[in-house]
């Protein structure tokens, strides 16, 4: 596990290994993108004081998420990723998204949802802390998590 530091006072642990959650990843978690690894951390210890249990909060900074992703591949047989390929037609490339963004130099931030009701808090802390490509995977889709000014009536 890496520890990033944050201005040399304190130490948060923060998993970014160069490999994926186990499952039920990536069903049941949040997804999104963020460009500054300080804000990814002061959004980790918000998701930590609003409750969310440590083991639930995976984040990989860029590079880690290439590798992992790289490594997948890698792994994966013939027909598993003709498989992978025919569902991003699906998911509207949920998974090319996030690797695009990583070679961009963004780090990724997963929450893993036990608790549908609390989908609204999640997207307020990962908005707070400019969060951007914010999905949620459940068993069967892709939900693009719209601004709150989107689903607001006028």
């Amino acid at each position: 596990m890496k520890h990033i530091e944050v201005q040399d006072t304190y130490e948060l642990p923060v998993s970014s290994q160069r490999e994926f959650p186990a499952h039920p990843f990536p069903s049941k978690y949040v997804h999104c993108v963020i460009n500054d690894l300080q804000y990814m951390v002061q959004a980790v210890y918000m998701l930590r004081n609003a409750g969310f249990h440590a083991s639930n909060i995976h984040v990989m900074a860029s590079w880690d998420f290439i590798e992992a992703a790289e490594q997948k591949s890698r792994q994966q047989n013939r027909f598993a990723k003709m498989l992978t390929r025919f569902l991003s037609f699906m998911d509207d490339a949920f998974g090319d998204i996030y690797l695009h963004e990583a070679r961009k130099g963004n780090h990724v931030l997963m929450i893993r949802l036990t608790d549908d009701r609390r989908i609204g808090h999640i997207y307020a802390i990962l908005t707070a802390h400019y969060a951007s490509c914010i999905k949620y995977v459940d068993s069967w889709t892709v939900i693009d998590l719209a601004p709150v000014s989107a689903i607001l009536p006028a």
